[in-house]
């Protein structure tokens, strides 16, 4: 019950579009019913020629009219049908067929413009709950920790936001249980109706032409509105794909509310796309039944026509006849599998639900504190850590002092916590056991935001938005001019590609910076570190991947970035950082030793091994040049 609730309160924005609808749907049925009622009623006065010929007095009390007699219904009933007949009974019985046809008409014609804005409002309010619960989604994703991503993939998440959330969407569409017409049935109608009359049926026929034609014409307007949904919808799965593979970044600097932002844009841009295109679908239906009445009416006045004059039909086969044709026209709907649409609907819900109650990451409680400064020291002390309960330790008591200013290399074989200790620090994991501190205080007690500010991060593989170059390296910054943009591109040697593109600053990098070399990305990076200006810097070893030349200038601006800032850096090769203050060497979890380069070389057995592996491969790799 919680979970049905859960999805029922998605469309509580919208309750006075849920009220109007209803309305709009009361009136269908009004207007659905009248027709009706009036072909009853023509039945009865095209074929009593009592009643039409005046011979009854239908007000008479002491001769009940012939419907009563027949059906027996209540005092009401009479009323209505007395009511229904002094519209429709004219002097003569060519004025009541004429009355009979005009009210048929306009209460179809009435009743499909209530169904078409009752569509209309349906489907809006479908619409935006798909909008709701992608924003939702979305403002979730950017607020959930690192180890939730550790534990999901992105293509999981990204079928949540569109799939499971179109699953619900079908459920909702689906659940008053509408048939659909069966296209056997219409043949077999059609073979009926030729073998009654083929003229009429001939007749009836030539709505099919007028319906393609109006089906082709509003299908070429649906396609060209369906294309810009398609593109739409790219475009949103573009940015739900970015944000996921970008989420490290996104939260180092701390632009969660930006992608927020972001996500709600290209989700309006969805649902004024996809809503134009729906609004459009929805006017086949009540055109193509006009067209269809119109041909229902002229059908009647003919037929009923040859029906007075013994011309055509008889009354028997004619209401046969008009038994068979409007079954064809009523929209029949057949209810299928009505029970798995919800239970997968509400499957779908459930998982939706599921992620919007993962528990999103503490940004600040009560008592937290904001980082203003970085002036002394990173403290590691006893700290444990596990990715999850049910997992190994990564690391077993670990202590390390980093003073401020001082350059830390931290190097070991894969799976040694190289990486792990580092993450530690901006809170992407929360520790088991131990503290973590900066100048004094545990970064636990510290608001998250006002922590990660005060980080600056280059990975090994740079992270680009699809967006300009301005907006790369001024990423997450909020009143970035152009001069300090391009004095960071200068100072990571980015400048002089920059200035080279065709665009300059207004270039973009393509998906993921496909358009840039590895060198070149990897530059942009720095440079929008350079530009955040963090006292404290994560660097994940950003040459190992590229080539002679662009290492030589990935790793000069690394230099350039390293200046008077407190650096951990991840190493991959043991050359890149000999000159570092403190090399930490991990083993299993472990620190096993701490030291300079020389001091290591002598006294480190685990440095030893690694510095010789590296040499011998680095001999290799100079001697057999690929």
């Amino acid at each position: 019950m919680d979970l049905y609730l859960k999805v029922i309160s998605f469309a509580k924005p919208w309750w006075k579009h849920i009220i109007l609808s209803f309305t709009l749907t009361l009136f269908f049925i009004l207007f659905n019913s009248v027709s009706l009622w009036v072909s009853v009623d023509f039945i009865q006065q095209l074929f009593n020629p009592e009643v039409i010929s005046g011979q009854v007095d239908i007000t008479d009390s002491s001769k009940p009219n012939q419907v009563t007699k027949l059906i027996g219904t209540s005092s009401i009933y009479d009323d209505i049908s007395q009511g229904m007949k002094s519209i429709i009974v004219q002097a003569n019985r060519f004025d009541t067929l004429k009355m009979v046809c005009l009210i048929i008409f306009l209460s179809y014609l009435l009743k499909n413009i209530a169904d078409y804005y009752r569509k209309i409002l349906l489907s809006y309010i479908e619409l935006k709950i798909i909008t709701l619960m992608r924003d939702k989604l979305a403002a979730t994703f950017v607020r959930l920790p690192i180890s939730y991503y550790e534990r999901n993939n992105s293509g999981e998440l990204t079928s949540i936001v569109f799939n499971d959330v179109n699953a619900v969407n079908s459920m909702i569409n689906n659940s008053f249980g509408r048939m659909l017409l069966a296209p056997f049935q219409i043949l077999v109608n059609i073979v009926i109706m030729f073998l009654i009359d083929w003229q009429l049926a001939t007749i009836t026929l030539t709505v099919i032409p007028l319906s393609a034609f109006s089906i082709w014409k509003i299908g070429q307007s649906i396609r060209r509105r369906s294309r810009r949904v398609f593109a739409q919808i790219g475009l949103v799965f573009n940015y739900f794909q970015e944000m996921l593979m970008a989420m490290r970044v996104v939260k180092a600097f701390t632009n969660e509310r930006h992608e927020e932002n972001r996500g709600r844009e290209a989700n309006k841009g969805y649902f004024k796309a996809n809503f134009r295109a729906t609004r459009l679908s929805h006017l086949t239906s009540p055109l193509n039944e006009i067209i269809i009445v119109m041909v229902l009416v002229f059908l009647l006045w003919y037929g009923g026509s040859q029906v007075y004059t013994g011309e055509g039909l008889k009354a028997e086969d004619f209401i046969r006849f008009l038994v068979f044709l409007i079954t064809i026209f009523q929209p029949l709907k057949e209810l299928t599998n009505v029970n798995n649409v919800i239970q997968n609907g509400m499957a779908a819900a459930e998982r939706i639900v599921k992620t919007l109650d993962a528990p999103p990451e503490v940004y600040e409680s009560p008592t937290s504190v904001a980082l203003t400064t970085f002036s002394s020291n990173i403290e590691f002390k006893n700290v444990t850590f596990r990715y999850n309960p049910e997992d190994p330790i990564v690391l077993h008591s670990v202590s390390l002092k980093i003073n401020r200013g001082e350059t830390v290399a931290f190097v070991g074989h894969s799976g040694a916590g190289k990486t792990t200790i580092v993450d530690l620090v901006p809170r992407f994991y929360e520790i088991n056991d131990g503290s973590i501190s900066i100048d004094g205080i545990d970064i636990r007690t510290l608001k998250l935001e006002s922590l990660r500010k005060q980080i600056g991060i280059v990975a090994q593989e740079s992270v680009l938005f699809n967006e300009t170059v301005r907006y790369n390296i001024g990423y997450g910054l909020e009143s970035v001019t152009d001069e300090q943009i391009i004095e960071a591109a200068k100072n990571a040697n980015a400048w002089e590609f920059i200035e080279k593109m065709e665009h300059g600053l207004d270039t973009v990098t393509g998906e993921r910076g496909v358009k840039l070399s590895g060198g070149q990305k990897q530059r942009l990076s720095i440079a929008r570190a350079i530009l955040k200006n963090p006292p404290i810097l994560i660097l994940d070893e950003a040459t190992s991947a590229l080539d002679t030349e662009s290492e030589k200038l990935v790793q000069d601006a690394i230099y350039k970035l390293m200046k008077n800032r407190t650096v951990l850096a991840i190493a991959h090769r043991l050359s890149t950082i000999q000159h570092a203050d403190k090399i930490v060497v991990l083993s299993s979890g472990n620190i096993v030793a701490i030291g300079r380069h020389e001091e290591l070389l002598i006294s480190s057995p685990d440095y030893q091994r690694l510095y010789q592996l590296q040499f011998r491969n680095e001999n290799k790799t100079e001697q057999n040049p690929s």
